[in-house]
C-alpha cells in the first residue's frame, strides 16, 4: 500500500465512520429534524456498528500488511460489539474512555499475526484519549458522536507503527 492511498482512505474512513456513528446515534425523530437530506433508515443503532466496522475492515484490508481472512471476519464482529455498548452495565456510567479502548482491542487479531504491537498499543491508547476527551469537554451530544467516529478512523494509521 502506497502513502499516498493511505493519505486519500484516512480521511475517507474518518468522514464516513463519523458519519455513521452519528447517524446511528439519532433516534428517527432527531434524526429527521438535524438531517432531513438522509435516509429515515439511517437512523439506527446497526448504521453505527455495522457501518464503523466495515469501513475499519476495509481500511485494515486495504492499507495493512495482508493478515488471514479470519482476522478480518473476528475483526468486524468484536468492532461491532464494542462499538454496540458504552459499558455502562459494568461502570453504573457511560465509560466513553473505555469504550474508545475496547474499540481499539478489538483489532488484536491483525497485532497478533503481525506482531505489530507498538502501533496497536498506541493506536488504543489514542483511541481511548480521543473519545474520552471529547465527551468530557463538550456537552453538544453532535460534537461528541461526530468526534468519537471521526477518532475510530483518524487513529487507523497508527496501527502501522512497527
Amino acid at each position: 500500500m502506497t502513502t499516498q492511498m493511505i493519505w486519500f482512505l484516512t480521511p475517507l474512513a474518518m468522514v464516513i465512520n463519523a458519519l455513521c456513528y452519528r447517524f446511528g446515534g439519532c433516534s428517527k425523530e432527531e434524526g429527521k429534524l438535524k438531517y432531513p437530506w438522509v435516509p429515515s433508515w439511517m437512523f439506527n443503532s446497526k448504521t453505527r456498528d455495522v457501518g464503523v466496522s466495515l469501513i475499519t475492515v476495509g481500511w485494515m484490508a486495504l492499507c495493512y500488511p495482508a493478515v488471514d481472512w479470519f482476522c478480518y471476519v473476528t475483526t468486524f464482529g468484536a468492532s461491532w460489539g464494542a462499538l454496540s455498548t458504552y459499558w455502562d452495565f459494568l461502570f453504573e456510567f457511560d465509560n466513553y474512555w473505555f469504550h474508545g479502548f475496547m474499540i481499539g482491542v478489538a483489532k488484536i487479531g491483525f497485532a497478533i499475526a503481525t506482531g505489530m504491537w507498538f502501533g496497536f498499543a498506541i493506536h488504543i491508547l489514542f483511541l481511548a484519549l480521543a473519545m474520552g476527551a471529547v465527551s468530557a469537554l463538550s456537552g453538544d451530544v453532535d460534537v461528541e458522536e461526530l468526534g468519537r467516529g471521526a477518532a475510530t478512523g483518524v487513529t487507523l494509521p497508527l496501527m502501522l507503527l512497527g
